[in-house]
């Protein structure tokens, strides 16, 4: 006899994503897919109002830093419905037909500076996708497909349906989806550059961060030990990397290109691409879905706080490179 659910002990992504979310995914219209899906996330917060307290916390920390008027109680409304969109978009993306999301792509997507990836693609060289878990990050591999770009990502599942269901989209459309619990994540990664795949790794996953022996890096005014994983991985495969973001602009969602590094002359990428995200969270803190969990970290590992030195193999089996948003 199967266990009930008690709901009060489920994380955030198991809630939304229980068996009654994916069947009304998949059979309801999208605008009112989306209203039912903010009212269960309210239900959630006020189940789970420590998640509320987060927010405001490193909403505190961002305006310390913002040059911006800020309303506490608007900007707090306004996270929790970014909140609340990434699940959305998480549950369209895996559960809706793949005819019904690319169509609202279409409808939908405009992309800045896509030249910079183009000439990659004409000379069919890889390269580091580098993202966060920003705006409508969920739709990225997709987006990129639809260019034409040959896309890889590395992901990690919370659940055996999900997996399934985004397995079987990504084959549809040619993106590799490379299993992160699997063996040889790294080999298939490195592999994927040096076949002019575009690989998408995230560099705000903050728990999985390895954490630099000297080298710091300011977090919203806090001095943290800066992640080593990111720059070990772009000496490994020395590929051209971007920052390529998701933002949602209105109705429309913007895929935002931006020139990291070239791979030959720069030794260092880590610091860059967080301050290129960082920059981008300040403008548009709601979008940043990390919001609801970061203060806690960050008030951990401040240089003021006791560094603890995470050891890692050659390439960490748990790495913020290999860890996207699929979770």
């Amino acid at each position: 006899m199967r266990r009930p659910v008690i709901v009060r002990n489920l994380g955030i992504s198991q809630f939304f994503q229980l068996p009654v979310n994916v069947y009304l995914a998949r059979n309801m219209p999208l605008p009112i897919l989306r209203v039912y899906l903010y009212i269960w996330g309210i239900i959630y917060v006020l189940l789970r109002i420590r998640m509320f307290l987060s927010i405001a916390a490193c909403l505190s920390m961002i305006n310390k830093i913002r040059a911006i008027p800020a309303s506490i109680w608007a900007d707090l409304l306004r996270s929790l419905f970014g909140v609340f969109e990434h699940y959305f978009e998480k549950l369209v993306m895996a559960y809706k037909e793949l005819e019904e999301v690319r169509s609202y792509l279409e409808q939908t997507l405009i992309v800045s500076n896509k030249h910079l990836l183009d000439k990659l693609a004409a000379e069919a060289r890889g390269a580091l996708i580098v993202t966060g878990h920003f705006g409508a990050v969920e739709y990225l591999p997709l987006s990129l497909a639809m260019q034409g770009y040959k896309v890889s990502m590395i992901c990690k599942f919370k659940t055996k349906e999900l997996k399934q269901a985004l397995m079987k989209k990504a084959a549809t459309v040619g993106v590799q989806l490379i299993d992160a619990s699997e063996s040889g994540v790294a080999f298939k990664a490195v592999r994927a550059i040096k076949e002019g795949r575009f690989l998408i790794t995230e560099c705000d996953e903050f728990s999985q961060w390895r954490f630099h022996r000297s080298r710091r890096v300011s977090v919203f005014g806090m001095m943290l030990p800066q992640d080593r994983t990111l720059d070990f991985f772009f000496k490994k495969v020395k590929a051209p990397t971007f920052l390529t973001l998701m933002k949602r602009e209105n109705r429309r969602i913007n895929m935002v290109v931006e020139f990291l590094a070239d791979g030959k002359t720069e030794k260092t990428v880590a610091a860059k691409a967080w301050k290129a995200l960082e920059k981008h969270i300040f403008q548009n803190p709601y979008q940043w879905y990390q919001i609801k969990g970061a203060a806690k970290f960050l008030m951990e590992n401040a240089v003021e706080a006791e560094i603890v030195h995470k050891e890692g193999k050659d390439i960490p089996d748990k790495n913020t490179v290999f860890t996207p948003s699929y979770s």
